[in-house]
């Protein structure tokens, strides 16, 4: 496409979606925002306004078949995304689509074969934590040897409290793919088995509610990962990462961005907000992946084997989490159109 504008349709107007169509109104170059569908008309309008009056669509679907639409992104609830995503790629478009790809496997997979069988890659995947800076420096250093090699990863996932659900199935699927990327994209290995301990917090929260969990996982090349994933921490969002290495250990640095002192105290700002948190690198992601298009060249950040790699581990972590065993994950054949250097 050169030099040409892409036309973006967006699927779903709030958090994600909104973010993203007002990211792609004010800041983003190459793109343009044409339409916008989400159940909730109201949510719709508002971000209309705000964006340019895009064309609103009532049916999803209709957005997707609308010729004068480039690419699409979905951010609308998770059980939509496999179908919405299989209808873009039955038009041959791009499509950005937040986590997870799918809510099963089988859906996953689905996509996955129908990729394949087109022989290019339209979907891209929005694990962000790909264009953090802090993340991506610390993949860095420990791509450059001079650290030795690394042997651990840790990280830490913390909300100030749940959006969704407190049961730790659903976090898994909803929120804890962004760890399992992280740790596939650093350790550059896939996961080969996962053992989780899931904790509930509070006592007010349902019988069932396991809203802190512990993900230990062992990878294909010997190292290995553990992940906090708590969302309900109260004092606002917090995400980090420590890789400990044979000659030293590199991590994120700490969330305060500031310190304010005041009658006789020291204290620090915490957003409880994850688009404010990790705004610059939805901006890069997006940004990477207008030009990806425009320039017709592969998307840098995650793509649908990367969500679907993500999802056989948080499957496994599910059973894991259900029976208190190790679970061994079955090995995953890449197809070839897929292959790339690194994770």
């Amino acid at each position: 496409m050169g030099d040409s504008i892409v036309s973006i349709g967006i699927i779903g107007a709030g958090g994600m979606g909104g973010q993203h169509a007002l990211n792609m109104y004010s800041s983003l170059a190459g793109a343009r925002l044409v339409a916008l569908s989400d159940k909730d008309a109201d949510k719709m309008e508002s971000i209309a306004r705000l964006t340019g009056n895009p064309h609103r669509y009532k049916d999803p679907y209709a957005l997707i078949l609308d010729k004068c639409v480039d690419a699409v992104v979905i951010a609308s609830p998770d059980n939509t995304h496999a179908e919405f995503v299989l209808s873009c790629l039955e038009e041959g478009k791009p499509v950005f689509c937040e986590k997870p790809l799918a809510t099963n496997l089988q859906d996953g997979l689905r996509i996955i074969e129908k990729e394949v069988s087109l022989g290019r890659k339209l979907v891209s995947l929005g694990f962000n934590r790909r264009f953090d800076p802090w993340h991506c420096d610390v993949r860095k250093e420990c791509q450059s040897g001079n650290l030795g090699k690394p042997l651990l990863w840790k990280g830490v996932h913390r909300n100030a409290s749940a959006m969704y659900a407190n049961s730790g199935a659903f976090i898994l699927n909803n929120s804890a793919g962004h760890d399992v990327d992280s740790a596939r994209w650093i350790l550059d290995s896939e996961v080969q088995q996962v053992f989780v301990c899931g904790l509930k917090s509070r006592e007010s929260l349902p019988m069932d509610a396991q809203d802190l969990l512990i993900i230990n996982m062992g990878m294909e090349n010997g190292t290995r990962a553990v992940a906090e994933v708590y969302v309900n921490a109260s004092y606002g969002y917090e995400v980090s990462v420590e890789v400990v290495c044979q000659e030293g250990v590199v991590s994120t640095l700490a969330p305060e961005k500031i310190v304010v002192r005041n009658k006789s105290g020291r204290s620090v700002a915490l957003s409880d907000d994850f688009r404010q948190y990790f705004s610059e690198s939805y901006r890069m992601e997006m940004a990477s992946w207008i030009e990806s298009i425009r320039n017709e060249q592969q998307f840098l950040g995650s793509d649908a084997w990367d969500g679907y790699s993500a999802m056989v581990v948080t499957q496994g972590a599910s059973i894991s989490l259900a029976s208190g065993k190790i679970v061994n994950l079955d090995a995953r054949k890449k197809p070839l159109l897929y292959n790339r250097l690194g994770i």
